[in-house]
């Protein structure tokens, strides 16, 4: 019997590159499960907000308690400042909880309304209570992890092009920048949740401060319109640890895999039922694999295209 496998390609291959869904998480920055349903701030203007008055600032910590997980320094501080804006329109900043669908279980969601200005800051700088920046209060964090990250990794969804800032300082007070673009999802109540992975080169956080000695990081969000914004977790990925074993084990969580489904889902995909004759295992996530047997012809050759 000869069997012969096609592989037809039915998409091209995303800019990002395969590759960067091999990585493996080496450091949560905030993967939003910390506070979702408590931690936020929502600001309804009383008055016009115009360029020329004082603007509107309010903050709210979240402590997370000693030994947390999923989120760096174990407190989360939140500002949301407006710059610009009209009576009556309201401006929020919160964590909540995702469908359990979903791959992750938290996410951060900012809204703002149209004819306005506003910026919302979230900073990771250990448990102090403040708002006030320690500089040292991570405690020296390697972001490399021994060298080993490669990429910085959101997964977001905006309904208007937008870009976070993501700010690392070393307790000498220098910092490094990283200007990250998500570009809008088309329509961001139904996408491709592979499109919502951005994958940033770590080597392009650039400034003064040393990586491998942070003290505190910021995530700054601003807004000139009516933006709506979601972001689902915040992580430095990068190579997996080595090891002197014939066959490495994996010692972090791999970066999502792509999937053809719209909806986000922790099922692992089905493996195919072994043969006693043969045994073939095709994990091929952009390809749709096509297998045609001929029964009337007498060899019993093996053919792959």
């Amino acid at each position: 019997m000869k069997v012969t496998l096609f592989f037809v390609l039915i998409a091209a291959i995303a800019v990002l590159g395969q590759g960067d869904f091999d990585l493996v998480e080496r450091i949560v920055l905030d993967d939003f499960t910390n506070g979702a349903n408590t931690h936020g701030i929502s600001i309804t203007l009383s008055a016009d907000l115009g360029i020329n008055d004082p603007d509107r600032t309010e903050t709210d910590m979240f402590d997370a308690g000693s030994g947390c997980s999923g989120l760096l320094g174990c407190e989360r501080d939140m500002s949301l400042t407006i710059f610009i804006g009209l009576q009556g329109r309201t401006f929020s900043s919160d964590i909540f909880t995702t469908p359990a669908t979903y791959y992750f279980d938290g996410e951060w969601a900012v809204s703002n309304p149209k004819n306005s200005e506003s910026e919302t800051i979230l900073q990771y700088d250990g448990r102090d209570g403040t708002f006030s920046l320690d500089t040292a209060g991570l405690g020296g964090v390697d972001l490399t992890d021994n060298g080993l990250v490669t990429r910085i990794r959101l997964s977001a969804v905006t309904d208007l092009d937008t870009a976070y800032n993501i700010i690392a300082y070393s307790p000498n007070g220098q910092s490094c920048t990283a200007s990250i673009d998500v570009l809008t999802a088309g329509n961001a109540y139904d996408y491709d949740y592979n499109d919502s992975f951005v994958f940033f080169d770590f080597d392009s956080l650039a400034g003064g401060c040393d990586k491998t000695n942070i003290g505190a990081i910021e995530v700054e969000l601003f807004s000139n319109d009516a933006l709506d914004a979601i972001l689902r977790q915040i992580a430095f990925v990068g190579n997996p640890d080595p090891s002197d074993s014939q066959t490495p084990t994996p010692s972090r969580t791999r970066s999502p895999a792509p999937t053809a489904s719209n909806t986000p889902s922790r099922t692992p995909t089905p493996t195919p039922s072994s043969s006693i004759e043969c045994s073939l295992i095709c994990n091929c996530p952009v390809f749709t694999c096509h297998i045609v047997y001929d029964d009337d012809d007498d060899e019993e050759d093996l053919f792959y295209f």
